[in-house]
């Protein structure tokens, strides 16, 4: 492929991933709910989330994809896919089912028995998000619905990334970033025709969300097209210093922005532009993030992300929010324990057995064992 790149591992977009997940975790903490809604920290968490799955998905398996399809090969995608996300969200799902019977919650104890049932089985198949009913996709463990989202994404991946990598197969870079803007443009025009504006809709339903993934996947194309960047450090270091104060601002100025837009499409160019800059590690703020610290933060965000909120009701039927500082401590030390735990114990041994079982023949893109959680 004109263009190829030599395979970096990309530990600054790895450590960054923590971040985003850090976002959510302030969204779903009560005595920063308020503020966390205000700027719509939650659903800018997510839209990292999903846009870094697209580009991380093609940056890993585009030599796998970008020719013959190759079925074995969309097998074992299906399998690493499958291998990587089934194993935490099992054991996350049992145990937040152990904190609501322990301790209820809103969307629970909202719930009757029938309504339970068919969350529980949703969530255990991963569909949740495909029904209208916030008792079922924000049941059991809430923030499983993504996972969900992402199931399609992955669903879909094998062959649009195909498509997408023979109909751009000629272009330049700057062309694939303005094809890139395009499903952004399309989403953006439908959301501003004046309509009611629903959770499930604009946020949760599958298909209106792949508009994320899908630019992430043409600017991990545009990416792999391009030539190494020659960049000064100091010169390097200010375009991530830039990147990351356009994002800050415009998480600032998001209560402005109409209701419709702040679910995703709000954010999303300065997410781009924060992953296009940060892809490069050639700065210090990228030097920083690369740190051995930041990069395992990253590698268990996953587990972080399942588990924070069945750690959150604990902590807050147990101590309450009295002392706010000391709870959000408390939930946060907590979490990290047992997203770490989750990642060493279930998440890399589960993977790798599965892997083994089901895919004993596949060959593995290098980056995809080190690739951060694609959403």
């Amino acid at each position: 492929m004109a263009g190829e790149r030599v395979r970096i591992e990309l530990d600054a977009l790895t450590a960054l991933r923590f971040f985003a997940a850090l976002l959510v975790f302030v969204y779903h903490c009560a005595p920063t709910a308020a503020f966390a809604t205000q700027y719509a920290l939650g659903h800018s968490g997510v839209g990292f989330f999903f846009l870094l799955s697209g580009f991380i998905l093609t940056y890993t398996y585009h030599p796998v994809f970008g020719g013959v399809l190759d079925w074995q090969a969309v097998r074992a995608f299906y399998v690493a896919r499958i291998a990587r996300i089934y194993p935490v969200h099992l054991v996350a799902t049992g145990f937040a089912a152990l904190v609501l019977w322990r301790f209820g919650g809103n969307v629970w104890d909202a719930s009757g028995v029938t309504t339970r049932e068919v969350a529980a089985a949703a969530q255990l198949l991963l569909v949740q998000s495909w029904i209208p009913n916030e008792n079922v996709y924000l049941g059991i463990n809430a923030p499983a619905w993504s996972i969900s989202t992402e199931m399609f994404f992955y669903a879909a991946f094998p062959f649009v990334v195909r498509s997408l990598l023979r109909s751009f197969g000629l272009s330049t870079p700057r062309v694939i970033w303005v094809a890139a803007a395009m499903p952004w443009a399309i989403e953006v025009a439908v959301a501003l025709v004046p309509h009611p504006v629903a959770v499930w809709t604009a946020y949760v339903l599958p298909p209106v969300r792949l508009a994320d993934f899908v630019v992430g996947m043409l600017l991990g194309i545009a990416f792999v097209r391009s030539a190494p960047a020659a960049r000064s450090a100091a010169r390097a270091t200010g375009l991530e210093g830039l990147a990351l104060a356009g994002v800050v601002a415009a998480i600032a100025v998001s209560p402005f922005a109409p209701t419709a837009l702040r679910y995703s499409l709000f954010l999303m160019p300065f997410w781009a532009v924060l992953i296009a800059v940060f892809v490069h590690q050639a700065g210090a703020l990228s030097g920083v993030l690369r740190r051995p610290a930041f990069v395992a933060l990253g590698r268990a965000s996953f587990a972080f992300y399942l588990i924070h909120w069945p750690v959150i009701a604990i902590v807050g039927a147990t101590l309450g929010w009295t002392h706010p500082t000391l709870a959000i401590a408390v939930a946060f030390a907590l979490s990290i324990a047992g997203s770490f735990a989750l990642f060493h114990l279930v998440e890399q041994p589960m993977r790798a057995r599965l892997r083994a079982v089901l895919a004993p023949q596949a060959s593995v893109p290098r980056y995809a064992a080190l690739a951060p959680r694609e959403a």
